[in-house]
């Protein structure tokens, strides 16, 4: 298997390779219907997310500092270096993981025992995980594409945590599941700027051949689902 570093610049080539490959590859999904349940699912996700417009860039409110104190490492700034995704070993990584909706863990195991309509709630008043949650719990309970929509939109509007959404969505033991394209989402929060990601990626067990397969296909998911948006860099000083 190739270090993560090799396979991240590679896939970053590829997806600046030129629009003509990413055509290619939309072209390949949609021909693949009757045989990839996890393309399918995977070129509806580009046709919702191509309703929403890639959000312009905005200034986001500094945090305070209880908003952010439930991500740090309880034992101190930069005491956990190998750390969850969802853990933040400086006060500026707290900020960028409130800002781009991702929980901490205690509010994930709050959210985590919420039914449906309990999340709807939540979602509606303005909890950018809760809505993640919902989307995915929406999808994974039999209401797939409708489930799709709900974290399509919220990654369009800048929240790198529905790829998370998406990711388990295709790791989840439904008829759509598809470990490649679950690794895929994640890479493509990897290629937004969330280095962290790519624990999440190794976790999940890919062969060296999966693995070089979900970063081709976040390469092309880079160009036709984000737009080729400019990354947002986690904090990891």
């Amino acid at each position: 298997m190739k270090p993560t570093s090799m396979l991240f610049a590679a896939i970053v080539a590829v997806a600046l390779a030129g629009c003509a490959r990413a055509q290619q590859h939309t072209q390949a999904d949609a021909a693949s219907t009757a045989s990839a349940p996890g393309r399918n699912a995977a070129t509806a996700n580009r046709t919702a997310a191509s309703n929403n417009p890639t959000p312009a860039s905005v200034a986001h409110p500094a945090a305070t500092g209880a908003d952010t104190a439930q991500y740090l490492c309880e034992r101190g700034a930069h005491a956990c270096p190998i750390s969850s995704p969802l853990v933040a070993n400086s006060q500026a990584e707290a900020q960028w993981l409130l800002t781009h909706g991702y929980p901490s863990h205690a509010e994930r195991a709050r959210l985590d025992r919420m039914d449906l309509a309990q999340l709807k709630a939540e979602s509606q008043a303005g909890n950018k995980a809760a809505t993640v949650l919902y989307g995915t719990k929406t999808a994974v309970s039999g209401r797939f594409y409708p489930g799709l929509a709900i974290l399509s939109k919220a990654a369009a509007t800048g929240n790198l945590y529905a790829y998370y959404g998406l990711a388990e969505v295709y790791a989840s033991d439904t008829e759509h599941k598809n470990l490649v394209d679950s690794a895929a989402y994640l890479r493509l929060a990897y290629l937004l700027g969330d280095g962290k990601a790519s624990s999440a990626i190794a976790a999940k067990g890919l062969s060296s051949i999966e693995n070089v397969v979900a970063d081709e296909r976040a390469a092309g998911l880079y160009q036709t689902y984000t737009k080729n948006r400019q990354p947002s860099p986690r904090p990891l000083e």
